[in-house]
């Protein structure tokens, strides 16, 4: 009888794995593994531009919604090439914050940036007016009304491997569109 209780080398009451059967089934994870990881490593850069999109995005959002709740005058910089006084060699971006209350008509010159916002291997590539004036070296500060009917424009970013995010601001509606193309424009229409 002990013979029937004997099944695939194993006693009755003995449970597992062997050894061979976790070898086999790592040896397939790791199978997977390698077949996953190329295709993770091509989408890194393409998510990468869309969260620091998406970042700048909600920065402007709430910059524009603060300038008309507090009744201010406040902006996002933009520095496209950093200059020497600059400690990193990528562009980055800053909030404008409003002038203090005891000095309403201080310049935009002489206020404290509040910290800069790398973009993390993303390169701010230009930035483009409604007029149609096209910044795309040094710096440039864009403001946002209190009225909410200044600050249009459209940042274009650029990542790796050719790749390109736009943000187009709408200061009238507070629409922000993304596109994933640096070729984009703000449309006029004949009257």
């Amino acid at each position: 009888m002990k013979t029937l209780a004997l099944r695939a080398g194993r006693r009755a009451g003995d449970s597992g794995f062997t050894f061979l059967e976790l070898i086999i089934v790592l040896a397939v994870i790791s199978t997977l593994f390698a077949i996953g990881i190329p295709t993770f490593r091509g989408l890194t850069p393409k998510y990468r531009l869309r969260s620091a999109a998406r970042a700048l995005g909600t920065t402007l959002e709430t910059t524009r919604l603060s300038a008309m709740g507090r009744g201010l005058w406040m902006g996002v910089h933009y520095v496209l090439t950093p200059g020497a006084r600059d400690t990193g060699t990528e562009s980055y971006y800053q909030v404008i914050p409003p002038a203090p209350e005891d000095f309403p008509d201080q310049p935009l010159a002489d206020r404290q940036l509040l910290d800069k916002q790398p973009l993390d291997g993303i390169r701010i590539a230009r930035v483009i007016l409604p007029s149609g004036q096209i910044i795309d070296r040094g710096s440039f500060s864009v403001l946002f009304s209190p009225m909410g009917n200044a600050g249009s424009h459209i940042v274009v970013l650029e990542g790796q491997d050719g790749l390109y995010a736009s943000l187009k601001m709408s200061c009238i509606t507070g629409v922000i569109e993304f596109y994933e193309t640096g070729d984009i424009s703000f449309q006029h229409f004949a009257e």
